[in-house]
């Protein structure tokens, strides 16, 4: 509880810093991507916290492939 906590209190400091010279500036495009960077960044943060386990990116990119390499293989072989 204390670790999410900490987690949310962190990135409130951080764009606490960091949103008022973007918002001077006028850098929307900026600003939009700093948020959803953030976002995901302590979204993912909550979830390791809360022992969620996250899949991992690689297993999705093997299934996509699976079906082509199976195909190559049977071609060159």
């Amino acid at each position: 509880m204390w670790a999410m906590i900490g987690t949310v209190f962190t990135g409130a400091v951080i764009s606490y810093f960091e949103l008022p010279q973007l918002i001077k500036n006028k850098c929307w495009r900026e600003i939009s991507v700093y948020i959803l960077l953030l976002l995901v960044g302590m979204t993912l943060s909550i979830l390791l916290i809360k022992n969620i386990t996250i899949p991992n990116p690689l297993d999705w990119i093997t299934k996509f492939y699976d079906p082509f390499t199976s195909f190559m293989e049977r071609i060159l072989s």
